[in-house]
């Protein structure tokens, strides 16, 4: 490492930059160097290398022997003046071998601190093994959530397992608390297509629902699955062996910076781009790459909406819907695009193949507070508009008999309704995933595009398959009025309670 060029550079400070830079400047053999320091000439490699140092107990008369080699040969070489140049330094034929001596002597001690100090850290970073679940456990749900949340800035992690088999890990390992946190966390993690079907799927979305406020891109794992690695940019990494049920039955925790900054580059560069399945995205990006506006240029869709009913919307509210965008502080180009949506909804959903599901306590809920999200923004429909949307719904359901209402009652659902956050969207080419809660803080991702056509496959089936559930009751275009003919004034009386609360 022969850096530097001048005496007070930092590389001046290193024993073996300084003895590999006054070997080069006299040009004396390693043999002479090795016979003078009473050594083999590998060890003196190693001195140059800065691989070793000799031992403190012979450190001085080495320094004193190779003062003499050095000085004696820039004398007899005439080169005194190039040195005193080269190395900045005044000092006469007389002081020479003295200042060489104190050189070599200050870069000795100044690199013995150094590695007695790097010794001392590493001291701190024993790699750490654990085999008792209980330990397993309290590690995971302590230390190494403290250590994602403590990253300054968003927290970088890699997870090679197949994401599918923390459903049978999940007793003691987790990406995260469910308790959101204040905090941006982006998490590389594997997916094996090969295990998907729909229990996995319905998995996935409970999973990503769970975990609402960390950002996942989903890669296929099936070159590096068995790795077992989880990685903390800058923090910890973790390898994991499993026991036959998929669970952790011992953990190795490694926490030296340099060898965790190793790890976290060796196993980013497995997760290549052209293996991404699920893509943590954002508004902006929908919108420049045109996926938004192409996306209704299909004639069937699958929606399923968690929050509201942002679809089938009387023409004259989007007047107020931009009026809201504006207020949420949103331009002229939001306006634009708002005014073509409605538009292009408009004419599609007179006549193409429609089919809405919407969990039970969702559409009560939007009848309560007629809350809803178009495109990114968030409205609050009042009374008069929310009378005014169903009327018009009725009037589509009239016109367009391929419009189809499932309802899920949601009560029988194993899970709790924190648990059902992302609404789908699904034109059996592009599907993608809008994260509801998201409207309500700045961190966690506010959609997840789908790359994958046999995984766009795969949902609109496991969706398709929601329909034989015994829990979901189906409502076609043509029986819509037959139910506000039933509940139509029970369903009335709810929004015009909402006033009643409201004012309260």
């Amino acid at each position: 490492m022969d850096k530097f060029t001048k005496l007070g550079d930092d590389d001046m400070q290193n024993y073996g930059s300084v003895l590999k830079r006054l070997i080069k400047f006299t040009n004396v053999k390693l043999s002479v160097v090795a016979d003078a320091a009473g050594y083999d000439v590998s060890y003196i490699s190693k001195w140059c290398n800065q691989s070793k140092l000799p031992a403190a107990r012979v450190a001085s008369p080495i320094n004193k022997n190779l003062a003499k080699i050095f000085a004696d040969e820039i004398v007899i070489q005439g080169e005194l003046e190039n040195f005193c140049s080269e190395f900045n330094v005044a000092v006469t034929e007389d002081q020479l071998q003295t200042y060489l001596y104190t050189l070599l002597k200050d870069a000795f001690k100044s690199t013995q601190a150094y590695y007695d100090k790097k010794s001392s850290k590493n001291a701190d970073y024993q790699t750490k093994v654990l085999i008792n679940p209980v330990e397993i456990a309290s590690y995971l749900d302590g230390d190494f959530k403290n250590l994602i949340l403590s990253s300054e800035g968003p927290a970088e992690i890699l997870c090679t397992f197949d994401v599918c088999t923390l459903q049978k890990a999940q007793s003691n390992l987790s990406v995260g608390s469910p308790e959101p946190v204040d905090k941006e966390i982006r998490v590389k993690i594997g997916l094996n297509p090969g295990n998907l079907n729909r229990d996995t799927y319905l998995f996935l979305y409970y999973f990503i629902s769970r975990y609402n406020y960390v950002s996942f891109d989903f890669y296929d794992n099936s070159n590096f699955r068995d790795r077992n690695m989880i990685v903390v940019k800058g923090k910890v990494a973790l390898m994991c062996s499993l026991d036959h049920y998929g669970k952790i039955a011992m953990l190795s925790v490694i926490n030296d910076p340099e060898k965790v900054d190793v790890i976290y580059s060796r196993i980013n560069s497995l997760f290549k781009i052209h293996h991404l399945l699920i893509m943590s995205t954002t508004s902006d990006e929908l919108v420049s790459s045109g996926y938004r506006s192409n996306f209704y240029a299909f004639s069937n869709y699958q929606i399923f909406l968690s929050r509201g009913f942002e679809y089938l919307l009387p023409p004259e509210i989007i007047d107020n819907i931009v009026e809201a965008a504006y207020r949420q502080g949103y331009d002229q180009a939001t306006e634009k695009m708002l005014r073509t949506l409605m538009v292009t909804w408009e004419e599609l959903f007179n006549n193409e193949k429609l089919d809405f599901f919407i969990t039970k306590s969702a559409l009560i809920k939007y009848i309560e507070d007629g809350e809803f999200y178009f495109t990114d923004i968030i409205y609050r429909m009042s009374i008069d508009e929310r009378k005014k949307h169903i009327q018009h719904v009725l009037d589509i359901c009239r016109k367009n008999d391929n419009v189809n209402f499932y309802i899920i009652d949601d009560e029988d659902i194993p899970y709790s309704n924190q648990d059902i956050c992302f609404s789908i969207y699904n034109n059996y080419g592009k599907l993608f995933l809008k994260n509801t809660v998201r409207f309500y803080r700045s961190y966690g991702p506010q959609f997840y595009s789908i790359l994958s056509e046999p995984i766009i496959n795969g949902i609109a089936e496991c969706i398709e398959s929601i329909k034989s559930f015994p829990i979901c009751v189906h409502y076609p275009a043509s029986s819509v009025q037959t139910f506000m003919d039933q509940y139509g004034a029970m369903v009335y009386r709810m929004i015009s309670l909402s006033e009643i609360t409201t004012s309260k």
